[in-house]
């Protein structure tokens, strides 16, 4: 899918194309599968540079940020940069930024922690009298790479630069050197376009009405193949339920896979979703998100009642302990179904562990030999390296991974609609 129809930003061809491949592919597995309609934005980039025109010349690498505005009259902008490192220093020097670029040369201290920087750092910048903005890109790790993503509105055009480049421009300006930059965009946004989710389902044979949910999103950003970010984690979900189904088991509750739409930039799958069942909010047991990478199955990741997570915990030891793949910890979930989550539905996510980072790098088939394991640590994954880039292509996933993380969602969402009533609140 990745290789045939590549990025797939919302309101794309290259979207609906893959949608409708994956359908059919769906079904030629015996599976059943629908469409739910989804109102989406549609946002495009256009043609984009930036050059450094001072102290040297030199190409810079940059990536529009989703939502951007192009430069002023479809002409190049040309301005100097000021750098600073945090708000903190934005704010202390808010009397030099009229008629500047500002450059964020932030530290990364986490992904959602950092990435403050990418969504309002345009803003804030504007506010000051900045004609642009660049950001760092949102990564622990740089090889060049240039790390696009959702922006907050601004009326300044904003980009994403390469780790290098945004120290670098913080030497030239530490020696006391003027930096000066062009740069051209046409980022625009078109009227919205129609998608859709799909629903692959498995009807319950004792309380149909009753749910077990849980998905990955479809599309990707428009630089990137999206095989990490989200393709994996919407197949691996199809794939749970092809098992399931294979295997001619018949689950107490509906289980429910969602192959959301635009959770890159703007989410309106899952509001959308969210709004088509909000009459099953009290029928959910569980809407479990795959988007924080594939690597060895850990568990899962609860946000719910002691009394369902001391069950869930029972459960994932009995069950899931013996390949690693049991454990219950934390309590974040994803975007897709957050609305679902703030109406009181029990939630979670997949949690995965990469074992070629750091305490986990000499389990070769982590997950399913020499249990337990520490807890995940996405600071120790390679997600983040490739994160909304263009290096995020098929070859770096492991099908072996893909598999247990198919097979552990499938047990995990099983179980769960055979429990005797749904997860307490």
């Amino acid at each position: 899918m990745t290789d045939t129809f590549g990025p797939r930003l919302s309101g794309s061809t290259a979207l609906e194309l893959a949608l409708n491949w994956t359908k059919e592919e769906i079904l030629s597995d015996g599976l059943s599968v629908q469409e739910e309609p989804v109102k989406v934005p549609c946002w495009v980039r256009g043609k984009e540079y930036a050059t450094l025109r001072s102290p040297r010349v030199k190409n810079v690498r940059i990536a529009g940020l989703g939502g951007s505005i192009g430069t002023p009259n479809g002409e190049p902008l040309i301005a100097k940069v000021l750098v600073v490192s945090s708000f903190d220093e934005l704010e202390a020097r808010k009397n030099e930024i009229e008629g500047h670029v500002v450059v964020y040369n932030e530290e990364y201290e986490g992904y959602s922690t950092t990435i403050s920087y990418r969504l309002t750092g345009a803003q804030r910048a504007e506010k000051y009298g900045a004609v642009a903005a660049l950001v760092r890109s949102v990564s622990p790790f740089g090889l060049k790479t240039v790390h696009t993503g959702s922006s907050n509105t601004a009326s300044i055009p904003t980009a994403a630069i390469t780790k290098e480049d945004a120290q670098m421009f913080s030497r030239m300006q530490a020696r006391g050197q003027d930096i000066e930059i062009e740069l051209y965009m046409e980022a625009h946004t078109l009227p919205d376009q129609m998608s859709r989710n799909l629903i692959i389902e498995i009807k319950g044979a004792k309380e149909p009405d009753e749910v077990i949910v849980f998905g990955g999103h479809m599309d990707s950003w428009d630089i990137a193949d999206g095989a990490m970010d989200d393709g994996a984690g919407a197949y691996v979900c199809w794939e749970a339920m092809r098992l399931i189904n294979s295997l001619g088991l018949k689950p107490r509750r509906t289980i429910r896979a969602v192959l959301f739409v635009n959770e890159e930039n703007g989410a309106m799958g899952g509001q959308q979703y969210y709004q088509n069942h909000v009459n099953e909010v009290n029928l959910t047991s569980i809407a479990i998100e795959t988007d924080e990478g594939n690597f060895s199955p850990y568990g899962i990741s609860f946000s719910g009642s002691d009394e369902a997570r001391t069950l869930l915990t029972n459960m994932g030891q009995e069950l899931l302990a013996h390949i690693g793949a049991g454990n219950v910890t934390g309590d974040d979930y994803g975007t897709d179904i957050s609305y679902m989550c703030e109406q009181g539905v029990p939630c979670g996510s997949l949690k995965t562990l990469d074992p070629r980072i750091g305490d986990y790098a000499n389990n070769p088939c982590l997950g399913f030999s020499n249990p337990p394991y520490p807890e995940p640590d996405m600071g120790k994954s390679a997600y983040f390296w490739y994160h909304h880039t263009e290096a995020d292509t098929i070859d770096k996933l492991s099908p072996e991974q893909l598999q247990h993380c198919a097979a552990a969602l499938a047990v995990w969402t099983f179980s769960i609609a055979n429990l005797h009533s749904l997860l307490p609140r």
